[in-house]
């Protein structure tokens, strides 16, 4: 399938569906986490699709669209500490916690995958 826009990456889809799934799993924290844990889950988890299709159209230039993808590869990885900081506080099960974490191990793998191999998509 051709690459007409960030639409149709594969990383991009994943993403936006784990951040709608991290939303969702969010409303479960406690309150007193309003302000902590869940502003900055949220807010990590819609960057990184956020960044892949902003990065998408600054493509032309190497340099700016790599940049982007760095970000959402950054942001991946601080999703992956903060639903290890949920687990050991038992504010999810471990085995969505889990399952979440190796979600973002599989973006983060793929986001490195497209820094590296951009003109191939």
């Amino acid at each position: 399938m051709a690459i007409r826009s960030f639409l149709d990456l594969e990383v991009y889809k994943e993403s936006f569906q784990l951040s709608l799934e991290v939303d969702n799993l969010l409303r479960i924290f406690p309150a007193c986490e309003k302000f902590l844990l869940i502003d900055q889950s949220s807010r990590a988890s819609r960057s990184i699709p956020a960044q892949i299709a902003e990065g998408y159209s600054k493509r032309t230039s190497i340099k700016e669209f790599r940049r982007f993808l760095t970000g959402a590869l950054a942001e991946s990885n601080e999703m992956i500490n903060h639903l290890s900081f949920a687990k050991a506080k038992k504010y999810i099960t471990s085995e969505k916690a889990d399952d979440l974490i190796n979600r973002y191990h599989i973006v983060g793998k793929k986001l490195s995958k497209l820094i590296q191999n951009w003109k191939n998509y």
